[in-house]
């Protein structure tokens, strides 16, 4: 469900949120005002100023270190990525270095690999689900230099010790780009953040103004920033789903350019 909302463009998702946001403490405040008179809040607000103030601040620093850790996360899968595309680009040129009998069927089968990396495994990562069939592509890269038996001069053996250090860099970066699609926010974090949010919006209801317009825009604005932020981070510990997810092009250009080699 998480995964189908992100999914959303960013300016329904955002929508969303703030009518939420804006919506519940609207609400809140309608029924508090209608209960209890405004004026009776008065006497409370030096003191509830001070509470409130430090509830800001214990949640403003929890908030702030874990939109730094999901960013650190969101980048770091990026680099993976990034990094993963690369190596392959390198070992598709090492290869030439091999018998020349090996070259092309392992470039084949990078190209392989790489289509099937951007054709299905992109999806699968959205919904944080890992692709058997890139994997079993990786293996049967593997097997053409496991069983490569023709090496005659040092060259070779040179290219072929490079390519193997460089394989097992691309299963490794697999390795992390599949793990990072995973959500690293710990429910009792998640928790902490939305109690700390609605104490604070619910705080925020017992400060009385003579005007009931007032109030509620400032409570409904206070809310929509909390509900932006939440959506914030959630989006940013699912970094391969929707608008602002990871994208493949780091493999689609490299992709091209070994094609294009290829070819000539």
């Amino acid at each position: 469900m998480i995964e189908n909302f992100l999914s959303l463009p960013t300016f329904i998702m955002c929508a969303v949120a703030i009518l939420i946001g804006a919506g519940i403490s609207i609400v809140a405040l309608l029924i508090i005002r209608k209960k209890l008179n405004w004026e009776s809040f008065q006497e409370n607000h030096e003191v509830g100023g001070f509470l409130f103030n430090a509830l800001g601040l214990i949640y403003a620093v929890l908030i702030a270190f874990v939109v730094y850790a999901t960013w650190e996360e969101y980048d770091s899968a990026k680099v993976y990525c990034e990094n993963e595309a690369n190596v392959l680009q390198d070992l598709f040129l090492d290869s030439e270095g091999l018998p020349e009998s090996s070259q092309l069927p392992i470039k084949e089968k990078i190209i392989e690999y790489m289509r099937s990396v951007i054709d299905q495994d992109w999806p699968l990562l959205s919904i944080e689900e890992a692709n058997p069939e890139s994997r079993k592509i990786l293996t049967e890269l593997f097997g053409l230099y496991t069983g490569m038996d023709s090496l005659k001069t040092d060259k070779q053996k040179i290219y072929f010790a490079e390519s193997l250090s460089k394989l097992n860099q691309i299963a490794e970066f697999r390795r992390l780009r599949i793990l990072s699609s995973q959500s690293h926010v710990p429910a009792i974090i998640w928790t902490v953040i939305i109690i700390g949010s609605l104490t604070s919006i619910g705080f925020s209801l017992f400060f009385g103004t003579r005007s009931l317009a007032v109030q509620a825009s400032m409570t409904s604005l206070f809310a929509m920033t909390n509900a932006i932020v939440i959506l914030m981070i959630l989006a940013l510990d699912h970094p391969f789903t929707g608008d602002i997810g990871i994208d493949p092009d780091a493999f689609e250009q490299i992709l091209n350019y070994l094609q294009d080699y290829l070819s000539k």
